[in-house]
């Protein structure tokens, strides 16, 4: 049964007071012994705790856990993050009583009545809600229920993780700013937990991919949809995982990889408008009238706006590195990170040229000489967690940049969603786009 909104935030209090303890503790221990305090098991500890807490939780808690380990790993105890990392996996359904009572509260029972062989096994389920098949008016339909409680308990829910990140973040030395990190994971998880904003959304990209074959949006159904339930067309498809067990042609691969990757350039060049979670589950592989494959997207909840001048400040940003790589101006990229907010000009250089490092082997696939670039190269994998790493390491002031912690996570999951195809692509005409934008 789902855990009230009361119960979670008395179990995140308790994990806090909990941890608050054991800093004090440790801090005592290292100031008055002469010898190196072992913290491993200590935070070993304290990041199970967290992860038992929000394993039993659904919503705010669960996803920005998920996010932090994620996204945000290399900024705290690696101990802790290997931890949270098991709340990636994906979230288990309630029972359909459960989320009965909020389909009665948003929709009605007169127009509950008019679903048709409502499955009360859920289809999906995930942090914030679970889906259920069902048909209406003939037609089969996908209905997004929201958990009870999910919105009300953000605010609550952010307030003591921010704590506990702080917390984290103290233990390796660093004096960091989370505010901002934490204000976007609330204004985004707020965004989510409104289903009105994602039907706005859902039916923006309907209109914008009007005409483009190779991709498929659920058509939304107004008349059965509120705050906390959407409704939309029941999309066939396979996971990416199964059409992959069918053994496709390199074509087909080729193709859906060139889809996915065209997909991000007109949401963030063309739309200023990108659905920043790359969750594989958000996709299915099906095919049109003509059995062609098409790439069918799912969910939209997170999907951001960015306006021009973040766009053309993203982009002096790239310039700067592709700047580096002809003349050797590293410092140019310094430059250009402190200036957009993602490098706190109190770093050490040590940190500067980290930060410099990073930008450069991130751009790395576009080079002229790695193309066609193959996104199964291990090596190249292998260099950029190293590289990312050290750097987050060498921080003491900048905390993970809050304006791309989304938009870096949609980049990071097409890479691993062209990486799964095993395909090798000559990037460089996707090179252009991006440093030419607003040009």
């Amino acid at each position: 049964m789902k855990k009230s909104t009361g119960s979670r935030s008395l179990n995140l209090l308790s994990l806090a007071s909990k941890i608050g303890r054991s800093e004090v503790a440790q801090s005592l221990k290292s100031r008055f012994s002469s010898e190196p305090v072992d913290s491993i098991n200590a935070r070993i500890e304290q990041a199970q705790w967290i992860a038992d807490h929000l394993s039993e939780l659904k919503g705010a808690a669960m996803k920005a856990g998920q996010l932090l380990s994620i996204d945000a790993g290399d900024y705290f105890p690696p101990e802790a993050m290997a931890i949270l990392a098991k709340l990636q996996a994906s979230a288990e359904p309630v029972d359909f009583s459960v989320v009965q009572q909020v389909l009665i509260e948003e929709i009605g029972v007169e127009k509950l009545s008019q679903f048709e062989d409502l499955d009360s096994e859920a289809a999906a389920a995930a942090s914030i809600g679970q889906v259920h098949r069902a048909s209406l008016n003939g037609r089969e339909v996908a209905i997004k229920i929201q958990y009870p409680g999910i919105a009300e308990s953000i605010e609550s829910d952010l307030k003591i993780l921010k704590t506990l990140a702080g917390s984290f973040a103290s233990m390796t030395g660093r004096a960091m700013d989370l505010a901002p990190l934490f204000s976007e994971l609330k204004r985004v998880l707020e965004q989510e937990a409104d289903y009105r904003v994602e039907m706005q959304l859902m039916q923006e990209y309907r209109r914008a991919l009007r005409g483009e074959s190779r991709f498929r949006v659920p058509e939304a159904i107004e008349s059965h949809s509120n705050r906390r339930v959407l409704t939309m067309t029941w999309e066939r498809g396979a996971t990416i995982d199964s059409w992959l067990r069918s053994r496709p042609s390199l074509e087909r691969r080729e193709k859906i990889a060139r889809a996915i990757l065209d997909l991000f350039c007109l949401e963030f060049y063309s739309w200023g408008l990108v659905q920043t979670d790359p969750n594989f589950a958000n996709f299915l592989i099906g095919t049109d009238e003509k059995n062609n494959d098409v790439l069918v997207l799912l969910d939209f909840g997170s999907t951001l706006r960015y306006d021009d001048e973040f766009r053309r400040r993203y982009k002096q940003v790239l310039r700067s590195v592709e700047t580096a790589v002809t003349t050797g101006n590293r410092e140019l990229i310094i430059k250009e990170g402190v200036a957009f907010g993602l490098l706190d000009p109190r770093e050490s250089q040590e940190a500067k040229e980290g930060f410099a490092d990073l930008l450069l082997v991130s751009a790395e696939p576009f080079h002229p000489g790695r193309q066609p670039f193959r996104f199964e190269d291990d090596d190249y994998a292998k260099r950029t967690r190293d590289t990312g790493a050290r750097f987050a390491r060498q921080l003491k002031y900048s905390p993970p940049p809050h304006s791309l912690l989304f938009l870096h996570r949609k980049l990071g999951g097409i890479f691993n969603f062209v990486k799964k195809l095993d395909v090798t692509i000559d990037l460089r005409p996707y090179w252009e786009p991006m440093i030419r934008i607003g040009d």
